[in-house]
């Protein structure tokens, strides 16, 4: 996967080293642009309480939907979760089911990105920002 900038990966997503992370269905080749091993994250086998950064990678509403209520009782206050759904199309998720889900749950979106075929939305706690694509 192709980096346009050199900033890591992780760094443009908000993970910063020695923070506890969660990564649900990563593509191969996302892991290895994110490359949590490089970034010194503390990698999770599952979200557990206090976890500070999470990505989900998602293609079916409901599921997404479970992991996003259970998640925000779980993320520090201080924390973060990317949703992302595959671009092309095709699939139950998409931006506008994100931010449905979010805002029904109690989510605030605070930025967006899109990569390796995939787009983002940034949630976190707190009150909204308004913020652009950000092309990773």
């Amino acid at each position: 996967m192709e980096q346009r900038s050199s900033t890591p990966m992780a760094a443009r997503l908000g993970f910063k080293p020695g923070m506890r992370v969660w990564f649900h269905d990563m593509p191969a080749p996302i892991r290895a642009a994110i490359a949590p091993e490089r970034a010194a994250l503390e990698e999770l086998g599952c979200a557990t309480d206090g976890v500070q950064g999470v990505h989900l990678f998602a293609s079916r509403r409901d599921p997404l939907e479970r992991e996003l209520a259970a998640l925000r009782s779980l993320l520090s206050s201080n924390g973060f979760c990317w949703v992302s759904w595959p671009d092309q199309g095709g699939c139950e998720v998409d931006s506008a089911v994100v931010t449905d889900l979010a805002a029904a749950l109690g989510w605030t979106e605070r930025d967006r990105c899109a990569l390796g075929g995939w787009a983002g939305i940034k949630l976190t706690h707190g009150t909204r920002i308004d913020s652009g694509t950000m092309p990773l």
